[in-house]
């Protein structure tokens, strides 16, 4: 072993001393394995489409190029497949521009780390995704003009902004205030309160100096018609100023990152904003301008995605995931009335009274649920144990103290399955309930 090994291992057993040690899973989740998945963010079941398979196939077989793009978009990347499904994504989500990145995490780290001048603010939910913050740390923005509001919360954010209402919205201060919010919080399973925080962001800064960026990771495909997202289902993507002809939308969210590694099944993204702030970023953005742009394979892939996303199939599997959601939440909505929140319990109710939209169900449930427990690990092995993949999920990831497991679901989940994981849990909360009270005889 080199010293070096050595002072990693003794950092990694500091970790191990937290419970926070982190290793590679491996499942086998085959039809014949016994174990259910409840751990994917496959939200609707693409990637056993069978149908989406054939289109991919029959469409594999007559593209010239497959493997590779050959190069970054800047050199031999920038392909007619690539400018075509940018073209694409410019339509089906109403936006003036759209540029395709490899990752959502790009993304995100390429606009926080360029976007954003010296002189600027970034304000941001405290619970918005690591990849806004590894950016802002390459941001040339003072620390100090870097301001997190309580997750989801209104009236806190209108407390930053009167504090900073003097320098922010002084006749003479053309700063920028960008504003990183999520739509859908992985970690929560919880929808943000967009209309309240875009009212509040209205009324205390000039529209000319804002800039509203969403993170529609969990959300792309699964919300709003064909999957376009919630700031589309809501009416509020554009955000451009009046006088621009490229204008397509009169909302508020100006910059919309729709993700392709979850709902969607592939990988990459695709950033939504003006034309100025693509061109910025392709003559700014590193993680963009010195990537092998995404391969034709997975270019094709996300052209069958989309065709199925618009088609009846991606309705049937969109309203399949709303109607498991529901279930469960009725189901655990009754195991967690009678169960202390010590053992087990589930952060604010996730279905935001606001989604009301035309273009949404009424109180449309969340895939994403974060059961809270002080003993994660053990609640994870215990349902594996009973047939079901459940990952703890524990700090750094989470804060201290929110320890959970993460439960994801998908469409077209049996209810049998589903019953069974809650009758699990069910298990586990009387084990730790006869644990207490043996504890408590013995004091």
């Amino acid at each position: 072993m080199t010293e070096l090994d050595h002072r990693l291992d003794r950092l990694l057993e500091g970790r191990k001393e937290k419970n926070r040690f982190r290793s590679l899973k491996e499942y086998d989740i085959t039809s014949n394995s016994g174990l259910v998945d409840f751990s994917s963010n496959d939200y609707l079941s693409l990637t056993s489409s069978s149908s989406l398979r054939r289109n991919y196939l029959g469409k594999l077989a007559s593209t010239p190029s497959i493997f590779g793009s050959t190069g970054s978009r800047l050199l031999s990347g920038c392909t007619p497949s690539h400018s075509s499904l940018e073209k694409r994504f410019e339509k089906f989500f109403n936006s003036p521009s759209a540029l395709l990145f490899n990752s959502g995490w790009d993304a995100n780290v390429s606009f926080f780390a360029t976007v954003p001048q010296p002189n600027d603010w970034v304000i941001y939910d405290e619970l918005v995704h690591a990849s806004v913050h590894s950016g802002l740390r390459a941001s040339r923005t003072a620390v100090e003009r870097r301001l997190a509001f309580n997750h989801n919360d209104p009236k806190h954010l209108e407390k930053l902004l009167k504090r900073m209402q003097n320098t922010a919205s002084s006749s003479n201060d053309s700063s920028t205030i960008f504003v990183a919010l999520e739509s859908l919080y992985s970690m929560d399973g919880d929808f943000s309160p967009l209309p309240a925080l875009l009212d509040v962001l209205e009324k205390y800064v000039p529209r000319k100096r804002l800039c509203v960026i969403l993170d529609e990771a969990h959300s792309t495909g699964v919300y709003g018609d064909k999957g376009r997202g919630i700031t589309h289902a809501l009416g509020e993507e554009g955000g451009f100023d009046e006088g621009d002809t490229r204008r397509r939308g009169k909302g508020r969210v100006d910059v919309r990152l729709m993700t392709f590694g979850k709902a969607v099944g592939c990988s990459g993204a695709v950033l939504l904003c003006s034309p100025t702030v693509r061109s910025f970023l392709i003559n700014f953005a590193r993680p963009l301008i010195f990537s092998t742009a995404l391969p034709h394979s997975t270019i094709t892939a996300l052209e069958c995605v989309w065709d199925t996303l618009q088609s009846e199939e991606g309705d049937q599997r969109r309203q399949s995931l709303m109607s498991v959601a529901r279930y469960v939440h009725t189901l655990l909505d009754d195991l967690l009335s009678r169960t202390p929140p010590g053992i087990l319990h589930l952060p604010p109710d996730p279905m935001i009274p606001f989604l009301t939209s035309p273009n949404l169900a009424p109180k449309p449930g969340s895939p994403i649920l974060g059961l809270l427990t002080p003993n994660p690990h053990a609640l994870s092995a215990f349902l594996l144990d009973k047939g079901f993949i459940v990952r703890p999920v524990v700090p750094p990831t989470v804060p201290p103290g929110a320890e959970r497991v993460r439960i994801c679901l998908r469409a077209g989940m049996d209810k049998r399955v589903i019953e069974e994981l809650v009758a699990a849990l069910a298990e586990w909360v009387d084990i730790k309930l006869a644990e207490d009270r043996s504890v408590r005889a013995k004091l």
